[in-house]
């Protein structure tokens, strides 16, 4: 998914000062709200972006990253709440695409001041932006963060639904399934060479799923103390080998943006189908892969099993795993339709899934009409 970011010039009425907070308005085209936000004594820099709330209050989630520079992790935040806009269009979800990051220069940086800090940041802007995990952010962050704030999901609470990566897995177990009915007319795993990109926890429980249904697995992380743990039931190779091995389906499942002009060259994969955000660098990718042959299932309707999974923890009645559980099954018959749309117009499937989200969100299908529920908070 590309991004440009153009060029703003700050003006004073951008800039306001809340406490001790600055929120820089940064004006960004296309985007609803993007802020800057510093806090000098907690040594908070932070970005919130709100893509397009049309169809509900945006969620997303908070990713902590040490950035080589502020342009890296807007481009990063930009892309991630445009994403989250089509992911919740596609799911239904009832939501609005968001995203937000902390910036950091060194894993010791996060301290609780600092994420209670960014908690109040939230907090002031009063529910337009809910935010929960992400890379760098875990269910201990995130129950840091909602010291200050109730504009959190994904706690380990009672009445929250906690780490939503297994949700997350499955909905990509689901993708897989409807990626191998596409290419084989059968969504037997057994005997299938799958290969995964980063060993995170969604694909600890991916892993469960796709073993005891007989995939022939191949994995590779950058940290290899992940790996020890599936050396008896994987085949492990190194990160840059990832991409060169044939296989019926290729998994990412790490940071985004690994789908571009070089990798693609090596790719001996039938299917891509993975939990990463952002996979491709550029849309553009998207073609260069089914000019090779390769199906790509589009990473926002595939990983959505989180986003709904929390969804669920809003509503009225309280969060119901059961109900989380049969909604990410519809991914399977998203991604089918998304097959469908992209061979009938000679498309490519990423374009068809945009397509479809774009029309949802302009017709309004699955626009939340009830008020969110904050249950975690309430005493």
């Amino acid at each position: 998914m590309s991004i440009e970011i153009q060029e703003n010039t700050k003006k004073k009425n951008n800039i306001k000062k809340y406490l001790d907070f600055t929120f820089e308005n940064l004006q960004i085209e296309g985007y609803e709200t993007v802020y800057k936000i510093t806090n000098e004594k907690t040594n908070l820099l932070a970005i919130i972006s709100i893509h397009d709330s049309t169809l509900g209050t945006a969620l997303g989630g908070t990713r902590i990253a040490a950035y080589k520079s502020f342009d890296e992790a807007l481009t990063d935040v930009l892309r991630l709440s445009k994403g989250m806009t089509y992911k919740s269009a596609m799911a239904e979800a009832g939501f609005g695409g968001g995203k937000s990051v902390i910036i950091i220069k060194d894993k010791k940086d996060v301290t609780e001041a600092l994420l209670k800090s960014f908690g109040e940041a939230v907090n002031i802007l009063e529910g337009k932006y809910i935010c929960a995990e992400d890379m760098g952010c875990s269910t201990k962050e995130v129950m840091q963060i909602h010291k200050k704030t109730k504009y959190v999901v994904g706690l380990p609470h009672e009445k929250s639904s906690g780490n939503p990566s297994k949700f997350t897995a499955w909905g990509v177990f689901k993708g897989i399934l409807a990626t191998l009915k596409k290419l084989y007319g059968s969504t037997s795993i057994k005997g299938k060479k799958i290969a995964i990109q980063g060993m995170g926890s969604v694909s600890h429980y991916l892993i469960e799923h796709l073993f005891w249904h007989g995939a022939e697995l191949i994995i590779s992380d950058i940290d290899e103390t992940k790996l020890k743990k599936f050396m008896n039931v994987a085949k492990i190779v190194k990160p840059e080998d990832i991409y060169k091995q044939e296989c019926d389906i290729f998994v990412p499942c790490a940071i985004g943006g690994i789908l571009n002009a070089e990798t693609i060259k090596d790719l001996k994969c039938k299917a891509i189908c993975g939990a990463a955000n952002n996979q491709l660098l550029d849309d553009s990718h998207c073609q260069i892969l089914k000019d090779k042959n390769i199906l790509y299932s589009p990473d926002f309707v595939v990983n959505a099993g989180g986003l709904i999974n929390v969804s669920f923890e809003l509503e009225k009645m309280g969060y119901c795993p059961i109900k989380s559980r049969d909604r990410i099954d519809n991914i399977y018959t998203s991604l089918l339709e998304i097959f469908k749309i992209a061979d009938e117009n000679n498309i490519t499937t990423n374009e068809a899934a945009i397509k479809l989200a774009q029309f949802k969100i302009k017709s309004g299908i699955g626009k939340r009409l009830e008020k969110l529920y904050f249950n975690h908070s309430e005493k």
